[in-house]
């Protein structure tokens, strides 16, 4: 089936081939706080080598400094900032997961999300899940969620997943579920928690194992957990260096001194 492009009120949504979703659900995952949601679901696209189905485009999508422009690979080709949709074909429901390089700008939250939805209820949607991080003092993650009103979270409960006691969420992450609601749809946001701003991969890695055991799909940790190490023997050589130069500090040592 060949593409097809779709105005959408300025922006342009590129179908890449035609759906009709069994009971679908959209799990959304962008930059945000220590990257949690994206990060996870980057990882769930990559692993799965899931296709992609469409892509969404605008002038909402700005690039990353908030400046209109586009994005240059190694190879020299241009790329628009954009939202992406991969398909996961389960059992009993399709799954898209949606990513992307930025979030809409401040202004955009609302009509990007809204078109997201007017597209995802057009293919067979039903349940929206955003995926991020969010901010705590401990170094031990968690995995929270919050709900809209009319949807049910005994799933979420039976995993044990710890409801959130209340505070914002800024951002598309849970702008996109909320609205859902509106439309009948169900919508909730699942959380990993993290004490850093810095990318948190153990923090993704609790929301992969949460998505993987809500949506029921198989996948393999093994090179996520690879990154985790890496990312932590880097930490610990850092933490040595540092102890290191404190030492020679207190001794009157020159820095440069071993």
């Amino acid at each position: 089936m060949r593409m097809r492009t779709v105005e959408m009120d300025g922006y342009k949504l590129v179908v890449y081939r035609e759906l009709r979703l069994r009971n679908g659900v959209l799990v959304q995952g962008l930059p945000g706080i220590g990257l949690v949601g994206k990060i996870a679901v980057d990882y769930i696209v990559s692993s799965l080598n899931l296709p992609k189905v469409a892509e969404l485009a605008g002038p909402g999508l700005l690039l990353p400094v908030g400046n209109a422009g586009v994005f240059v690979d190694g190879d020299g080709r241009l790329f628009l900032p954009s939202y992406k949709f991969y398909l996961l074909p389960l059992e009993s429901r399709d799954v898209l997961f949606l990513t992307s390089e930025v979030q809409p700008v401040s202004w955009a939250q609302f009509e990007v999300a809204e078109k997201v939805l007017t597209f995802f209820t057009s293919v067979g949607g039903c349940e929206v899940i955003g995926v991020c991080g969010t901010s705590t003092e401990s170094e031990e993650v968690e995995v929270y969620f919050a709900a809209a009103p009319d949807t049910d979270t005994s799933r979420l409960e039976e995993l044990n997943l710890r409801r959130s006691s209340g505070g914002t969420i800024t951002g598309a992450c849970g702008l996109l579920p909320a609205l859902a609601s509106l439309r009948g749809l169900k919508g909730f946001v699942i959380m990993g928690s993290t004490h850093t701003s810095e990318p948190n991969p153990v923090a993704a890695r609790a929301v992969v194992v949460t998505l993987s055991r809500l949506l029921g799909f198989e996948i393999s940790l093994d090179e996520l957990d690879r990154m985790i190490f890496e990312i932590k023997g880097r930490e610990e050589m850092m933490r040595k260096m540092l102890e290191q130069a404190e030492k020679r500090a207190e001794t009157g040592l020159p820095s440069w001194y071993v």
